[in-house]
C-alpha cells in the first residue's frame, strides 16, 4: 500500500503488488522523498500500479532533515484528503525537501511549506493585515493569533500574542533571527493544531523522545 502525491491528482491511495518481492523492477522504489513517474487502474478509491519508475533520485535525508521530511508527509496524510489536486503544495513539498538538509534554510523551508498547506486548506491566514480592522501589520506592536480570523490587534504581550515583526518576517520566509523563528514556528503550529483537532502527531512524539 502506497500513498502518493501527485501534481494532477492529489494524494492517492495506490496498491502496489509484489513491489517488495525479490524478482519485482520496482523494488526499493517504494521509499519516502523518491521522485516518480507513475501509474495506475482504479475502479474504487484504491488505483492497482501498473507502471512504476525513477524520475531522479530519492532525496538522502538524515538526522534533523530526515525528521522535517517525515513530519511535511504526517501532515500531507493527515490534512489533506485523498484526490484533491494540490498543484502549489506539490511544488512547495519538492522545494522544502530540497532545502531541508541546509541547516540555515530548514526553517524557512519548513515554514513556508506548512503556510502553502493550510493556504491549500483555505485558513492561512493573512500576515500583512490586521484581521477586524484591516490595516497594516505593524512590525512595533503585538497580535494575538486567532485561528478562525487571523491576526487581532491587542495592547500587551500573552497567550497566543506575536510581534507583528516575526509575523511579518513569516510572511516573507525570512526568519531574521533566533526570536522571530521561534515565533514563527509557534504561529503555524498553533495553526496547525487547530486543524488537527486534537490528533497528534507521531513525528512531533518522535522528535521530543530523541530530542
Amino acid at each position: 500500500m502506497l500513498e502518493l502525491l501527485s501534481l494532477e491528482h492529489g494524494r492517492i491511495g495506490i496498491v502496489a503488488r509484489g513491489l517488495r518481492g525479490a524478482r519485482s523492477p520496482w523494488r526499493g522504489l517504494g521509499e519516502p522523498f523518491q521522485p516518480l513517474t507513475a501509474g495506475w487502474l482504479r475502479r474504487g478509491e484504491l488505483g492497482t500500479l501498473t507502471e512504476f519508475e525513477a524520475a531522479g533520485a530519492r532525496l538522502p535525508l538524515a538526522g534533523q532533515a530526515l525528521w522535517c521530511g517525515l513530519y511535511a508527509n504526517e501532515l500531507v496524510l493527515t490534512l489533506i484528503g485523498r484526490d484533491e489536486p494540490v498543484p502549489a503544495l506539490v511544488a512547495e513539498y519538492g522545494r522544502a525537501l530540497a532545502l531541508l538538509p541546509d541547516s540555515e534554510r530548514r526553517h524557512a523551508a519548513l515554514r513556508a511549506f506548512e503556510l502553502v498547506l493550510l493556504d491549500c486548506l483555505g485558513v492561512a491566514p493573512d500576515l500583512e493585515h490586521e484581521a477586524l480592522q484591516g490595516g497594516p501589520i505593524d512590525p512595533q506592536a503585538w497580535y494575538r493569533l486567532d485561528p478562525e480570523s487571523g491576526f487581532v490587534a491587542v495592547t500587551r504581550q500573552g497567550r497566543d500574542v506575536y510581534s507583528g515583526r516575526a509575523i511579518l518576517a513569516l510572511g516573507r520566509g525570512d526568519p531574521a533571527d533566533a526570536d522571530a523563528r521561534r515565533q514563527g514556528r509557534q504561529m503555524t503550529r498553533l495553526l496547525i493544531d487547530h486543524q488537527l483537532g486534537g490528533r497528534t502527531l507521531k513525528t512531533r512524539e518522535l522528535f521530543r523522545s530523541i530530542g
